[in-house]
């Protein structure tokens, strides 16, 4: 289990453009060795690919934040889901070019501050960047 989270963030790292080498050298290892059982494994049968989804945490939200029982359609929550996944993407992407143009190699708070703000609209930038430092306090904590 460990090895699969260190490869899927191997992944989302080279899919925004941040050098992994220097990270972890075991990880290019444990990642070959990987593939490598992958492939073997791949013989017996096709192994599904996992897709991540927001779905239970939007619940989670609508559930908090509504005070009668609301529900969401499968057709609204995948709308919702393709939204999250796009503004995630487009912060990440700029987070990422943020960090490349200061020559650091690992993303900050403030470089995903400074990407929030450049990507969201004003007024929900202001309420994002609110609970993004509450966050970050919180976590800190």
């Amino acid at each position: 289990m460990k090895l699969l989270a260190w490869m899927e963030v191997d992944l989302f790292l080279f899919l925004i453009g941040v050098d992994v080498a220097f990270l972890n050298p075991q990880t290019t290892k444990m990642a070959k060795a990987a593939t490598k059982r992958g492939a073997v494994a791949k013989k017996g049968g096709a192994r599904k690919t996992r897709k991540t989804s927001y779905a239970s945490y939007i619940s989670k939200v609508l559930k908090g934040a509504s005070k009668t029982k609301l529900t969401l359609s499968s057709k609204a929550v995948k709308i919702l889901n393709s939204l999250v996944v796009d503004f995630f993407e487009r912060i990440a992407t700029e987070a990422a070019s943020l960090a490349r143009s200061g020559k650091k190699h690992t993303l900050g708070s403030r470089e995903v501050q400074t990407a929030v703000r450049l990507t969201l609209p004003a007024e929900l930038a202001k309420h994002a960047m609110a609970e993004g430092t509450r966050a970050v306090a919180k976590a800190s904590a």
